[in-house]
């Protein structure tokens, strides 16, 4: 009988060879270490490079000097745009991140982007450990590679600003949500995963705001409408305690904002949630220009910004579509048992920023980010890792290394006064500085 289980579980065993020899192919073993190799090369580069260039007016710059602002005033409530000038226009997550690090590493450009790093390294962290407990770990590193090899996100790891953090958010609400729905699906309530996704939520509103909420939502609502599970979905989730969790995470900060600041709210909600998305050209901004952009700009944004892995989901698509009207499978495709619905799932995902996004007048490129995770796990779930896949990360990697060679050398057309108060910071330090009219944020 013993010797009877030993040859079952050496069966198993050889037929998880097989199928994972059948997906990656005979050079299965180099493939997955060169995928390996790729990514910690693309995520070292990132890092070592995080401290190589000034922050650059306007946004690294202005998020900048607001965590100095807040670390040197003590003000961890209300993040200011200038000395007594409160921001109105983002919650205080990403300032409050950047100032912690200026406290425990110092003023420099290397803490200030250190952790929003951080945050999209626990991005990749979160879809390695997805997609490995609903398929594979060569799923998983595939996954991994995809992501830290799509052009936007490798660029956004190391900026001061608020979408790495928001794709962290994002990226965990989601992920806690499929665990909570099938493991109610399968009969087991999961309170840990329903409140956990409750917390990304919380989490998303003190980085970004109601915007969070809506995002999630768009991509909720539209996958359990197309996988005709809405109700179930609902039923999955411990709403009261959830929703209680979450305001209390989340409440406390916004009242006290409004007191500290009063006129915060209306400013916040309707101007900066509202009127910034539908009114193009939109003149109530407070701190700069609106970006204003043809409708449905974010589908070109979402080509460049998610390339080179964009152009291989139109191949899939078309190749989809193709096998659709032959009855046939995609040529790409792997001969899996996937989890019921996750490609919907994904697709949903990926797609919600530019659904979301479509209508609106002030737009940004980084705004594609908060689907880019889903467009990692949707191409590794479908698509073989092949040498290919290595070839788009290296092309990644050189455009990379390209880019950081622009902004280190002072290639590139972004202003920051720097290198001018570097220069001249024995003659001034004793004395008072003055600009023109107004000045900049990296001074």
């Amino acid at each position: 009988m013993h010797n009877l289980n030993l040859n079952q579980e050496l069966n198993q065993k050889l037929s998880l060879a097989e199928q994972l020899s059948i997906n990656l192919g005979p050079n299965s073993v180099t493939l997955l270490r060169w995928a390996l190799a790729l990514i910690v090369t693309l995520l070292a580069t990132r890092l070592l490079s995080l401290g190589l260039y000034p922050l650059y007016d306007t946004t690294e710059a202005r998020y900048g000097e607001m965590a100095r602002i807040m670390l040197e005033t003590d003000n961890w409530v209300t993040p200011q745009f200038d000395y007594n000038v409160p921001f109105w226009g983002k919650p205080p997550f990403q300032t409050w991140i950047s100032a912690l690090s200026f406290q425990w590493l110092g003023v420099n450009e290397f803490s200030a982007r250190l952790p929003h790093f951080v945050c999209s390294l626990s991005v990749v962290g979160l879809i390695y450990h997805w997609v490995k407990t609903v398929t594979n770990a060569a799923d998983a590193l595939y996954s991994a590679l995809i992501l830290c090899s799509t052009l936007g996100f490798i660029v956004a790891s190391g900026m001061v600003m608020t979408d790495a953090a928001l794709l962290m958010a994002i990226t965990l609400a989601m992920v806690s949500f499929w665990h909570s729905y099938n493991q109610y699906r399968a009969g087991q309530f999961c309170a840990f995963y329903g409140h956990l996704f409750f917390v990304a939520l919380a989490l998303g509103l003190l980085i970004k705001g109601p915007v969070a909420i809506v995002l999630i939502g768009i991509a909720l609502v539209c996958w359990s409408l197309w996988q005709r599970c809405f109700v179930l979905a609902i039923k999955s989730l411990p709403w009261l305690t959830g929703i209680i969790l979450m305001l209390c995470l989340t409440l406390p900060w916004y009242i006290w904002a409004e007191i500290r600041s009063p006129g915060f709210l209306e400013y916040f909600i309707v101007g900066e949630h509202i009127q910034r998305f539908l009114v193009s050209g939109w003149q109530g901004d407070l701190y700069g220009s609106a970006h204003v952009e043809p409708r449905g700009m974010i589908w070109i944004f979402w080509l460049v910004c998610a390339s080179p892995w964009s152009f291989v989901i139109i191949k899939m698509a078309i190749d989809k579509f193709k096998s659709i009207k032959t009855n046939s499978t995609p040529p790409a495709s792997k001969v899996i048992n996937q989890p019921h619905g996750i490609n919907k799932y994904l697709i949903c995902w990926m797609i919600a920023p530019m659904l979301l996004f479509s209508v609106a007048g002030n737009i940004l490129p980084a705004y594609i980010l908060p689907g880019v995770s889903a467009m990692a796990a949707l191409i590794a779930l479908n698509t073989q890792l092949s040498k290919r896949s290595l070839i788009n990360g290296m092309l990644t990697l050189g455009l990379l290394v390209v880019a950081l060679g622009v902004f280190v050398f002072d290639f590139s057309k972004k202003t920051s006064e720097s290198e001018l108060l570097n220069f001249n910071s024995p003659h001034i330090s004793d004395s008072q500085l003055f600009y023109w009219q107004k000045r900049p944020f990296s001074a």
